[in-house]
């Protein structure tokens, strides 16, 4: 696997593969686990040239102690990334993605107003900001991303289309451990009691995906906010339109529904989400 730091590094090689090769992308902060490995590997299975880079991005962070306690964890992901599939490392400076830029700004035509937008004020535009400038320089034919982040998904998706970008957006499942957790780089950051009572979140997700044909949104919610709230600090839990993310009060509002839901446990935060029906 070859490491490149400078993104005229990147273009040199990038812009000579793209003749001959599909390109394919998957975009990290570090810290890498399983999931991030799931990624690597479809992205291996369905291109010629797998590209990762590394880049823990200070503009999506709302929190600059969040920013700062971010685990940066090099060696192990080279490894993890080599292990799985990966051609080539972009690991730029940050003067290398925000150097020469002018300035930004982004209509999400609503996208963001709630969930981790309205938790996290300034996140997703952080978010954008560096996927658009990460595709101009790796170019990729498709870049592969986790629905953990299911807004997230759905907002680079978009970005992609205003953007004009001739990138395939690749969606994987949630990676899980064991325990139904969901796979996460702030896990590391978990005790063990505090892994064990945040299983609480994909039990209460898979909970309303068995039982949403007996049980009203409405009564749901309640069942659920009480057994996350009993170990955790709950920040949101809703039900939405899978294709809009509007919040849904019935469950003939939506074709297909997805329930998220953000929660504390001790200086934690975590997300998960379901496909509902």
């Amino acid at each position: 696997m070859k490491v490149l730091k400078t993104s005229d590094e990147l273009q040199l090689v990038t812009s000579k593969l793209k003749e001959t090769k599909r390109v394919g992308f998957v975009p990290t902060m570090g810290a890498l686990h399983d999931g991030h490995a799931a990624l690597v590997k479809e992205c291996a299975e369905n291109s010629d040239i797998t590209i990762a880079s590394i880049f823990v991005n200070p503009t999506q962070f709302n929190d600059k102690d969040d920013f700062h306690n971010y685990p940066r964890t090099l060696v192990e992901d080279k490894h993890l990334l080599k292990t799985a599939g990966c051609d080539l490392l972009f690991f730029p400076e940050t003067a290398e993605i925000y150097g020469d830029e002018v300035g930004f700004d982004y209509d999400f035509k609503g996208l963001d107003a709630r969930f981790e937008g309205e938790h996290r004020p300034g996140h997703f535009l952080g978010v954008v900001r560096v996927v658009k400038r990460l595709f101009e320089l790796v170019q990729p034919h498709a870049a592969f991303f986790g629905k953990k982040d299911f807004q997230q998904l759905m907002i680079i998706r978009q970005m992609t289309e205003v953007f004009e970008f001739d990138v395939e957006i690749v969606s994987c499942d949630t990676v899980r451990e064991s325990s139904g957790l969901a796979m996460s780089s702030r896990n590391k950051r978990l005790s063990d009691q505090e892994k064990n009572e945040s299983i609480v979140l994909h039990k209460s997700l898979s909970f309303c995906k068995n039982n949403w044909a007996q049980l009203t949104p409405r009564e749901l919610f309640a069942k659920v906010a009480s057994d996350i709230g009993a170990t955790m600090e709950l920040e949101y839990f809703s039900f939405a339109d899978a294709k809009t993310l509007k919040e849904i009060n019935n469950w003939g509002d939506a074709e297909h529904v997805v329930a998220l839901t953000a929660a504390k446990i001790g200086e934690v935060r975590l997300i998960d989400n379901m496909e509902i029906f």
